[in-house]
Protein backbone atom coordinates (compact mmCIF):
# COMPACT_ATOMS: atom_id res chain seq x y z
CA UNK A 1 0.00 0.00 0.00
CA UNK A 2 1.17 3.09 -0.80
CA UNK A 3 2.82 5.44 2.14
CA UNK A 4 -0.21 8.14 0.74
CA UNK A 5 -2.94 8.45 -1.69
CA UNK A 6 -1.89 11.60 -3.81
CA UNK A 7 1.47 14.05 -4.16
CA UNK A 8 0.75 17.49 -4.73
CA UNK A 9 3.53 19.75 -6.56
CA UNK A 10 4.53 21.14 -2.74
CA UNK A 11 4.69 17.92 -0.95
CA UNK A 12 6.70 16.74 -3.60
CA UNK A 13 9.27 20.25 -3.29
CA UNK A 14 8.98 19.83 0.53
CA UNK A 15 10.41 16.56 0.64
CA UNK A 16 13.36 17.20 -2.09
CA UNK A 17 13.97 20.33 0.55
CA UNK A 18 14.08 17.77 3.71
CA UNK A 19 12.70 14.18 3.36
CA UNK A 20 12.82 14.43 7.37
CA UNK A 21 10.25 17.62 7.74
CA UNK A 22 8.07 15.59 4.95
CA UNK A 23 7.95 12.68 6.93
CA UNK A 24 6.59 14.54 10.09
CA UNK A 25 4.18 16.92 8.34
CA UNK A 26 2.89 14.23 5.58
CA UNK A 27 3.03 10.70 7.47
CA UNK A 28 3.44 11.17 11.30
CA UNK A 29 0.70 14.26 10.79
CA UNK A 30 2.23 16.47 13.47
CA UNK A 31 0.83 19.51 14.72
CA UNK A 32 2.48 23.05 14.61
CA UNK A 33 0.74 26.41 14.42
CA UNK A 34 0.12 27.53 10.73
CA UNK A 35 2.60 30.13 9.78
CA UNK A 36 1.05 33.64 9.36
CA UNK A 37 2.01 34.43 5.90
CA UNK A 38 0.24 30.89 4.44
CA UNK A 39 -2.53 32.52 6.31
CA UNK A 40 -2.68 35.61 5.01
CA UNK A 41 -1.71 34.43 1.66
CA UNK A 42 -5.12 31.99 1.62
CA UNK A 43 -7.16 34.82 2.67
CA UNK A 44 -5.84 36.78 -0.29
CA UNK A 45 -6.19 34.42 -2.71
CA UNK A 46 -9.83 33.69 -1.42
CA UNK A 47 -10.93 37.66 -1.59
CA UNK A 48 -9.68 37.81 -4.86
CA UNK A 49 -11.09 34.71 -6.58
CA UNK A 50 -14.76 35.59 -5.04
CA UNK A 51 -14.29 39.06 -6.20
CA UNK A 52 -14.09 37.68 -9.56
CA UNK A 53 -16.54 35.27 -9.79
CA UNK A 54 -19.43 37.42 -7.70
CA UNK A 55 -17.39 41.36 -8.54
CA UNK A 56 -18.48 42.38 -4.84
CA UNK A 57 -15.76 45.23 -3.34
CA UNK A 58 -12.67 44.18 -2.42
CA UNK A 59 -13.02 45.46 1.41
CA UNK A 60 -16.21 43.26 1.34
CA UNK A 61 -14.51 39.71 0.06
CA UNK A 62 -11.81 40.67 1.98
CA UNK A 63 -13.44 40.69 5.51
CA UNK A 64 -14.87 37.35 5.02
CA UNK A 65 -11.86 35.95 3.47
CA UNK A 66 -9.69 36.51 6.45
CA UNK A 67 -12.48 35.16 8.89
CA UNK A 68 -12.62 32.70 6.84
CA UNK A 69 -8.83 31.94 7.37
CA UNK A 70 -8.59 32.53 11.14
CA UNK A 71 -12.08 29.75 11.94
CA UNK A 72 -10.11 27.14 9.46
CA UNK A 73 -6.64 27.98 11.71
CA UNK A 74 -7.77 28.21 15.06
CA UNK A 75 -3.88 28.28 16.11
CA UNK A 76 -1.54 30.28 14.07
CA UNK A 77 2.25 31.80 15.02
CA UNK A 78 1.76 35.19 15.43
CA UNK A 79 5.05 35.76 16.14
CA UNK A 80 6.32 38.77 18.21
CA UNK A 81 4.87 41.46 16.10
CA UNK A 82 1.62 40.49 14.11
CA UNK A 83 -2.25 39.64 15.59
CA UNK A 84 -5.33 39.19 13.89
CA UNK A 85 -6.33 42.31 13.99
CA UNK A 86 -3.37 43.95 12.86
CA UNK A 87 -2.84 41.61 9.41
CA UNK A 88 -6.85 41.65 9.30
CA UNK A 89 -5.66 45.72 8.82
CA UNK A 90 -2.93 44.58 6.61
CA UNK A 91 -5.21 42.92 4.26
CA UNK A 92 -7.50 45.51 3.75
CA UNK A 93 -4.59 48.48 3.03
CA UNK A 94 -2.50 46.12 0.73
CA UNK A 95 -6.24 45.20 -1.58
CA UNK A 96 -7.07 49.01 -1.44
CA UNK A 97 -3.17 49.77 -2.77
CA UNK A 98 -3.89 51.83 -5.83
CA UNK A 99 -1.62 49.20 -8.10
CA UNK A 100 -3.04 46.39 -6.41
CA UNK A 101 -6.44 47.19 -7.41
CA UNK A 102 -5.47 47.86 -11.15
CA UNK A 103 -3.87 44.79 -11.33
CA UNK A 104 -7.55 42.70 -10.37
CA UNK A 105 -8.92 44.91 -12.22
CA UNK A 106 -6.85 43.76 -15.25
CA UNK A 107 -7.53 40.14 -14.22
CA UNK A 108 -11.29 41.09 -13.97
CA UNK A 109 -11.87 42.37 -17.19
CA UNK A 110 -10.39 39.25 -18.74
CA UNK A 111 -12.26 37.18 -16.63
CA UNK A 112 -15.57 35.52 -17.86
CA UNK A 113 -17.95 35.28 -14.72
CA UNK A 114 -20.31 33.12 -16.19
CA UNK A 115 -18.28 30.63 -17.80
CA UNK A 116 -14.82 31.34 -16.14
CA UNK A 117 -12.55 29.38 -14.60
CA UNK A 118 -11.74 29.27 -10.22
CA UNK A 119 -10.09 26.94 -8.15
CA UNK A 120 -9.58 24.03 -11.60
CA UNK A 121 -8.93 20.71 -9.95
CA UNK A 122 -6.18 18.90 -11.55
CA UNK A 123 -4.33 15.51 -11.64
CA UNK A 124 -1.14 14.64 -13.02
CA UNK A 125 0.04 10.73 -13.87
CA UNK A 126 2.97 10.08 -14.03
CA UNK A 127 4.79 6.42 -15.23
CA UNK A 128 6.03 4.79 -12.36
CA UNK A 129 4.28 6.72 -9.90
CA UNK A 130 1.58 5.22 -8.16
CA UNK A 131 -0.51 7.66 -6.81
CA UNK A 132 -1.88 10.73 -8.74
CA UNK A 133 0.05 14.06 -8.31
CA UNK A 134 -2.86 16.74 -7.55
CA UNK A 135 -3.33 20.78 -7.55
CA UNK A 136 -5.60 23.52 -7.93
CA UNK A 137 -4.72 26.48 -10.11
CA UNK A 138 -6.21 29.53 -9.01
CA UNK A 139 -7.91 30.99 -12.36
CA UNK A 140 -8.26 30.93 -15.85
CA UNK A 141 -8.80 33.62 -17.95
CA UNK A 142 -11.25 34.11 -21.28
CA UNK A 143 -7.54 33.87 -23.26
CA UNK A 144 -7.14 30.42 -21.52
CA UNK A 145 -3.77 31.51 -19.67
CA UNK A 146 -4.14 29.79 -16.31
CA UNK A 147 -2.17 31.70 -13.44
CA UNK A 148 -1.63 32.03 -9.92
CA UNK A 149 -1.94 34.40 -7.51
CA UNK A 150 0.79 34.99 -4.93
CA UNK A 151 1.98 37.49 -2.12
CA UNK A 152 5.38 38.30 -1.24
CA UNK A 153 7.64 40.13 1.10
CA UNK A 154 9.17 42.01 -1.84
CA UNK A 155 8.02 41.62 -5.36
CA UNK A 156 9.34 38.81 -7.65
CA UNK A 157 11.97 39.20 -10.06
CA UNK A 158 11.84 37.80 -14.20
CA UNK A 159 14.47 35.07 -13.44
CA UNK A 160 12.19 34.01 -10.12
CA UNK A 161 8.74 34.01 -12.41
CA UNK A 162 10.78 31.56 -14.46
CA UNK A 163 12.24 29.41 -12.06
CA UNK A 164 8.85 28.84 -10.42
CA UNK A 165 8.04 24.95 -12.01
CA UNK A 166 4.74 25.06 -10.17
CA UNK A 167 3.63 26.19 -13.68
CA UNK A 168 5.27 23.84 -15.71
CA UNK A 169 3.17 20.78 -13.44
CA UNK A 170 0.23 22.65 -13.75
CA UNK A 171 0.80 23.18 -18.34
CA UNK A 172 1.89 19.35 -17.91
CA UNK A 173 -1.49 18.73 -16.18
CA UNK A 174 -4.16 20.42 -18.52
CA UNK A 175 -2.33 19.34 -21.19
CA UNK A 176 -2.79 15.30 -20.28
CA UNK A 177 -6.20 16.43 -19.75
CA UNK A 178 -6.36 17.34 -23.53
CA UNK A 179 -7.10 20.94 -22.49
CA UNK A 180 -4.63 23.01 -24.80
CA UNK A 181 -2.85 26.26 -23.42
CA UNK A 182 -1.50 28.96 -25.96
CA UNK A 183 1.96 28.63 -25.99
CA UNK A 184 2.13 27.03 -23.15
CA UNK A 185 1.58 29.83 -21.11
CA UNK A 186 1.09 30.96 -17.37
CA UNK A 187 0.48 33.94 -15.69
CA UNK A 188 1.97 34.29 -12.50
CA UNK A 189 0.02 36.84 -10.14
CA UNK A 190 2.36 38.98 -7.88
CA UNK A 191 1.25 40.83 -5.16
CA UNK A 192 3.72 42.47 -2.80
CA UNK A 193 3.43 43.34 0.55
CA UNK A 194 5.55 46.28 1.46
CA UNK A 195 5.09 49.71 2.37
CA UNK A 196 4.04 51.00 -1.13
CA UNK A 197 1.91 47.61 -2.08
CA UNK A 198 2.12 46.44 -5.87
CA UNK A 199 1.20 43.89 -8.10
CA UNK A 200 2.70 43.23 -11.38
CA UNK A 201 1.41 39.98 -13.78
CA UNK A 202 4.57 37.87 -15.05
CA UNK A 203 4.25 35.71 -18.42
CA UNK A 204 6.39 33.11 -18.24
CA UNK A 205 6.07 30.11 -21.45
CA UNK A 206 7.33 26.35 -20.91
CA UNK A 207 8.00 24.31 -23.63
CA UNK A 208 6.25 20.33 -23.59
CA UNK A 209 9.89 18.78 -23.95
CA UNK A 210 10.26 20.15 -20.14
CA UNK A 211 7.29 17.43 -19.14
CA UNK A 212 10.39 14.73 -19.14
CA UNK A 213 12.27 16.41 -16.83
CA UNK A 214 9.23 17.25 -14.79
CA UNK A 215 8.56 13.60 -14.63
CA UNK A 216 12.02 12.54 -13.57
CA UNK A 217 11.89 14.91 -10.78
CA UNK A 218 8.58 13.27 -9.50
CA UNK A 219 9.73 9.99 -10.02
CA UNK A 220 13.18 10.49 -8.00
CA UNK A 221 10.99 11.99 -5.10
CA UNK A 222 8.44 9.30 -5.02
CA UNK A 223 11.21 6.34 -5.17
CA UNK A 224 12.89 7.78 -2.09
CA UNK A 225 9.02 8.45 -0.44
CA UNK A 226 8.06 4.35 -1.57
CA UNK A 227 11.33 3.14 0.02
CA UNK A 228 10.58 5.13 3.57
CA UNK A 229 14.29 7.21 2.47
CA UNK A 230 13.37 10.82 4.75
CA UNK A 231 16.58 12.61 4.76
CA UNK A 232 17.79 15.59 6.63
CA UNK A 233 18.76 18.32 5.05
CA UNK A 234 20.83 20.53 7.26
CA UNK A 235 22.57 22.50 4.45
CA UNK A 236 19.41 23.67 2.47
CA UNK A 237 17.55 27.28 3.27
CA UNK A 238 14.16 25.83 5.41
CA UNK A 239 16.60 24.41 8.20
CA UNK A 240 16.52 27.23 10.49
CA UNK A 241 13.75 28.31 12.98
CA UNK A 242 12.44 31.02 10.45
CA UNK A 243 11.49 28.83 7.99
CA UNK A 244 10.90 25.26 9.20
CA UNK A 245 7.86 24.62 11.67
CA UNK A 246 9.34 21.41 12.96
CA UNK A 247 12.79 23.06 13.90
CA UNK A 248 12.41 23.14 17.65
CA UNK A 249 11.35 19.44 17.86
CA UNK A 250 14.88 18.54 15.54
CA UNK A 251 17.73 20.79 15.19
CA UNK A 252 16.68 22.78 17.79
CA UNK A 253 16.94 20.67 20.49
CA UNK A 254 20.65 20.48 20.59
CA UNK A 255 21.08 24.38 20.00
CA UNK A 256 20.75 25.82 23.38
Amino acid sequence: MPPVEHLSYSSISSYLLCGHAWRLHYLDKVQTPTATPLVFGSAVHGAIEKHLRTGEPLATVWSQAWAQQLERNPEIDWGEMDSAESMAAEGARILAAPKVQKGIAEIAANYDRERGVIEKRVELAVPGVDVPVIGYIDVITRDGIPGDFKTAARMWSDSKAEDDLQSLFYLAALNQEGISVPDWTFRHYVISKTQNPDMKTFEVQHSPLQIVWLFEMIQRAWRGIDAGIYPMVPGGWKCSPKYCQFWGMCRGKYTG
